[in-house]
């Protein structure tokens, strides 16, 4: 009886041993699809007024999230890159109340300050949904989000795609 039990004891242990799993295959995840559009037609942000703007209005665009942050030199070298990649690209600069704009920028860009005080356009950009960073968002002619960067500190990740909008 003695040698039953510790035979079974034996084989339990063995079966049960850390690093010793049995062979499975491989997961396969299904197949990913890309995102459906997000379209941003129906996203309202207000000037210094508090007057409506509908961001369709101002596109194409790269609109700058900069909530809690002057981001000077992230506005600056966004509308030099824009002026230097395609002179319809308007810069917007977006905060919960209209930001103050650093003087002197490349005039041949266009460059509003708007509030968004409900955060509507972060809840329409599902990869920023809840996210506080400063971020970028890339907006095509048909107010289609193109791309969104979340803790952006210069245009570097999106200056590619500037020229597509």
């Amino acid at each position: 009886m003695t040698i039953a039990i510790i035979a079974t004891l034996v084989s339990l242990f063995a079966v049960a041993w850390p690093g010793h799993a049995p062979k499975t295959a491989p997961k396969v995840g299904s197949p990913t699809t890309a995102p459906a559009a997000v379209s941003l037609t129906g996203v309202s942000l207000q000037d210094a007024d508090g007057k409506p703007v509908g961001l369709v209005e101002l596109t194409p665009a790269v609109v700058l999230l900069v909530d809690g942050c002057s981001c000077e030199q992230l506005i600056r070298s966004t509308v030099d890159a824009a002026a230097a990649a395609k002179d319809t690209i308007k810069v917007v600069v977006v905060a919960t109340r209209p930001p103050t704009l650093p003087g002197q920028l490349n005039p041949k860009v266009t460059v509003r300050s708007l509030g968004d005080p409900n955060g509507s356009l972060r809840a329409s950009v599902p990869a920023l949904a809840g996210d506080r960073t400063t971020a970028a968002v890339l907006v095509d002619y048909h107010g289609k989000l193109v791309r969104a960067v979340r803790s952006v500190t210069t245009p570097d990740p999106f200056v590619s795609e500037l020229s597509g909008l």
